[in-house]
């Protein structure tokens, strides 16, 4: 998972390249690694990805994002 160094956020969207052929899916595995699937093609978002391709929802911010984990203890 992903958070914003500048807001705290965790939602984001990705800037995709207008000539990308196929549909564009984001979502989380079970150990909350963001998965990008085009077309065919799926891969885990590293850092370098995130702060080349995806805006903060929070605060509209790019090249903010740091690795966020959840805590499992503190969640309890």
């Amino acid at each position: 998972m992903f958070k914003c160094k500048k807001c705290q956020a965790t939602e984001f969207q990705l800037v995709v390249q207008k000539n990308v052929q196929g549909e564009v899916q984001v979502a989380t595995n079970e150990f909350n690694e963001v998965i990008v699937k085009v077309g065919d093609q799926e891969f885990i978002a590293d850092l370098m990805f995130m702060n080349q391709f995806a805006v903060c929802k929070g605060c509209d911010g790019i090249k903010h994002w740091d690795y966020f984990f959840h805590d499992p203890v503190s969640a309890m």
